[in-house]
């Protein structure tokens, strides 16, 4: 075989296995800084795996074209076979980079999606059947198609090249934990948990529950607190809303710029503040003498917040990411075939929802064990999506309900918040704490009835030795949460009808009217 030949098989192998990895570089590339801020490492090895991996991958796919050209009969086949990989992987790929079943099911109906899912079928069939029948042509075109996409390989490479030029230095990513000099102890005589069930919807959940729904849990904690029926929170996105509540600052927006800097952007302002340098509850937990523990998923909370004595962060899925290159190498290849349409399979997301939850869990019930902080904030990563939990058997799995799902999801922060109280009460410490609960924003991809409740979040304070539900029915923002708990630890109020009165007072230094709605996205599922 002529040098040429050889050349042209060589770079028409790589740019297919570049296709391969499209769904992967829609994500890695083009490189922006502020992508890294939810990163849990820096993503420099990420970049180094996805060129080996297209180098890899596109010397074995020439090997194989070398070997099947001595085969006339089997090259055909080969040629197939090799389209056929890279045209399901690339298609797949732009598919989730863009949509997710959530959302189709969300836009289209569970019907019409089930209709859809049918004729995608269907028509890769009809196609599958059409190229087999003209595989021998197919094959005569081959050297010339890949080279089509020779120039995207330039791009890649290129962009990739220039990001690994720019990444921040490892040591910006971490850490991830912090752990106090001693034991935490509460000098205050009260201690507050303050929870965030991420996506929580009000209506669902609460005000219009679906038959042959339980979450015990959570009626238990409303049964003897305030419980707010028209609260909202400050934004419809994690990423605004989080900073909103643990700074009291209501937010227009929040814009990542670096592993270690989010920008803030006030309402009513166009002066950006950086999150990191905004004195936060807990810095306002330590004014007044006591210790501070904060526990939540999606935010870099360990490296971008202070006064904060025990710490763990349990990063949101975005691309993987490792110190180590050869564990980024071979998990691309899992997260390129993620094969999550197969019976019994998992997804990437999934596998990473789980971890959390469990991580985060085993964590806050031995931090109540042997810690006594004066203020312990948890977020956790639950009933948001990716559905991950089954309450019929109590297990944890993909779900693929689209309609109860999220519901089932529900079900697990309601397991979560009942095993955090019974540890609490084992300790004794229950009865006697200030205890918040709500969400950082409703359930934006209502899959179940497809009605969105923008106005509501779950918002329900037990105060010490509480009793009765005490209702409010006032609208309001519950960026005020933190000063509510402040005015609580100064004494100024002590009593669900005084936190009531103060929510009265407190109105008018919020914001009133719809939750500010962010440019942001539901995540995928």
């Amino acid at each position: 075989m002529p040098a040429s030949s050889r050349l042209r098989d060589l770079v028409g192998a790589l740019s297919l296995a570049n296709l391969v990895f499209l769904r992967l570089w829609m994500k890695l590339l083009p490189y922006a800084p502020g992508g890294g801020y939810y990163l849990a490492c820096s993503p420099r090895n990420s970049y180094l795996a996805a060129l080996l991996n297209v180098a890899l991958w596109g010397c074995a796919c020439f090997l194989l074209l070398r070997l099947a050209r001595r085969n006339g009969r089997a090259f055909p086949w080969l040629v197939l076979a090799l389209l056929a990989l890279v045209g399901v992987t690339a298609l797949y790929g732009v598919a989730l980079s863009y949509t997710s079943s959530a959302k189709l099911v969300f836009l289209l109906g569970a019907s019409n999606f089930l209709f859809l899912e049918v004729g995608c079928c269907l028509a890769g069939a009809a196609l599958a059947a059409l190229l087999v029948k003209h595989r021998v042509r197919l094959a005569r075109l081959f050297p010339a198609l890949p080279l089509l996409f020779s120039p995207f390989l330039v791009v890649t490479c290129g962009q990739s090249l220039a990001a690994l030029a720019r990444t921040e230095p490892a040591a910006r990513f971490r850490p991830h934990r912090v752990d106090p000099a001693g034991p935490l102890r509460n000098p205050l005589g009260m201690s507050v948990v303050w929870m965030i069930f991420d996506e929580t919807d009000y209506r669902l959940c609460f005000d219009q529950r679906p038959a042959g729904y339980s979450f015990p849990a959570f009626d238990r904690v409303r049964a003897q607190s305030l419980w707010a029926s028209r609260a909202y929170s400050p934004s419809d996105a994690t990423q605004v809303s989080l900073p909103a509540l643990l700074t009291g600052i209501p937010l227009q927006s929040a814009v990542p710029v670096g592993a270690r800097r989010l920008d803030l952007l006030p309402a009513g302002s166009r002066d950006r503040l950086d999150f990191a340098g905004q004195q936060n509850v807990f810095d306002r937990v330590k004014l007044r003498g006591g210790s501070t523990a904060l526990f939540g998923w999606y935010h870099p909370y360990a490296r971008v917040m202070h006064g904060v004595d025990l710490c763990r962060d349990y990063p949101r899925y975005n691309f993987f990411t490792s110190d180590s290159l050869l564990r980024v190498l071979l998990f691309q290849w899992v997260e390129v075939l993620d094969l999550r349409f197969l019976p019994f399979s998992n997804t990437v997301l999934g596998n990473n929802q789980i971890g959390i939850v469990r991580d985060m869990q085993s964590d806050v019930l031995s931090a109540v064990k042997s810690q006594d902080p004066s203020f312990m904030f948890l977020h956790y990563s639950v009933p948001h999506s990716p559905n991950i939990y089954r309450r019929d058997s109590g297990s944890f799995g993909l779900n693929r309900s689209s309609r109860d799902g999220y519901l089932n999801n529900m079900a697990l922060a309601d397991r979560c918040l009942a095993e955090l109280r019974a540890e609490m009460e084992r300790k004794g410490s229950w009865e006697n704490a200030l205890v918040i609960i709500s969400s950082d924003h409703h359930w934006r991809t209502n899959t179940y009835d497809g009605v969105t409740d923008f106005e509501h979040v779950p918002f329900m304070v037990k105060f010490p030795h509480q009793a009765k539900e005490v209702s409010y029915d006032s609208r309001f923002n519950t960026v005020l949460t933190q000063d509510l708990i402040l005015a609580v630890l100064d004494g100024g109020v002590q009593t669900p009808e005084s936190a009531r009165d103060w929510l009265n007072r407190s109105l008018k230094r919020a914001p009133n009217g719809k939750v500010i709605f962010s440019i942001n996205q539901p995540d995928a599922d």
